[in-house]
């Protein structure tokens, strides 16, 4: 399966949300408010609409192609907007990487029902009893909280949640528009981004922050700017997943599978959080709602555990 194009695709793209998850955790430490959250998401807009235009411009790619592509693209680009300012806002409150990455990938629940509204996937028991497992999970990562001290988590935890919401919508929106070129979506998506963002910064009354060239201020436009460039990999590394043949659950097991041990890993060596029992029993019950969940995984391990069985009884 290794030899499968969307599943190299997929792998890249694991790795571009790695990297991008930690170097927004740098910009949640250095940032101070909200609009600064908004300022270095534009900056990721602007990187993402140059070199999707310049590329596109060189290669003689229509940018105007069809109203579905283009719409689609500017829905990612705005969904996009609210993942990634959600996620700077996380970090900017003290968010934990580890939980914060567990809780965006339980976008398999919202996933499964996009499926089945769009897409015409119907759940079977199995697939609702993962859905349950998959809930107790991220229950589990959270330290398996009493109902008081669920109702006190901090904001940056229901902020999570919110990235998880919006994560969960993009995947269904490439799917719907799996046709369009990457650098096209990367130019629509990227100066969607880059409107809202401003208008954003505008609104807060933070207008100053597009002259503000200070030595903390340069640190932001750089490491939002690696950002940026980061982005669109993971967007054109996502779209080609799809078009390589990825379904979302299974493209999704791979993705969340490779994601959230690289960024927990990656989150313990770098930023010094804990590796508690509940996060690892979070992940546990994780992998085991995927396989409940998705209808090839759960053919591949169960023929893989009777045949496995049937060989010992004999």
């Amino acid at each position: 399966m290794l030899g499968e194009r969307w599943m190299l695709w997929t792998l890249a793209e694991a790795a571009t949300k790695t990297s991008s998850q930690l170097l927004q955790k740098v910009v949640g430490n250095v940032s101070s408010t909200v609009a600064h959250a908004f300022f270095a998401t534009f900056v990721i807009g602007v990187v993402q609409t140059i070199v999707g235009a310049v590329v596109c411009w060189r290669r003689g790619t229509k940018l105007l192609t069809d109203f579905e592509s283009i719409l689609g693209s500017c829905l990612f680009g705005f969904f996009a907007v609210v993942s990634t300012v959600l996620a700077f806002m996380v970090f900017l409150l003290g968010g934990d990487v580890g939980t914060n990455t567990f809780i965006i990938i339980l976008s398999i629940v919202p996933g499964a029902f996009i499926d089945r509204v769009f897409f015409g996937h119907k759940l079977s028991y199995r697939e609702w009893l993962g859905i349950g497992v998959a809930i107790f999970a991220g229950y589990s990562m959270l330290g398996w909280l009493s109902l008081k001290e669920v109702a006190g988590l901090p904001l940056w935890v229901w902020l999570s949640f919110g990235t998880m919401i919006s994560v969960a919508i993009n995947q269904g929106i490439t799917q719907k528009v799996k046709k369009v070129d990457p650098f096209v979506k990367n130019f629509w998506g990227g100066l969607t981004t880059l409107v809202l963002c401003a208008a954003g910064v505008l609104v807060l009354g933070s207008g100053k922050l597009f002259g503000d060239f200070s030595r903390p201020m340069q640190n932001l436009w750089l490491v939002s700017a690696i950002i940026g460039l980061i982005v669109i990999g993971m967007w054109s590394f996502n779209l080609m997943s799809y078009k390589g043949g990825a379904s979302i659950a299974l493209k999704k097991l791979v993705l969340n599978g490779t994601y959230l041990t690289t960024a927990m890993l990656s989150a313990i060596f770098v930023f010094g959080e804990a590796l508690t029992v509940a996060k690892i029993a979070g992940v546990f019950f994780y992998l085991m709602a995927f396989v409940l969940m998705d209808k090839g995984t759960w053919q591949f391990v169960s023929s893989k555990f009777f045949v496995k069985n049937h060989q010992l009884a004999n």
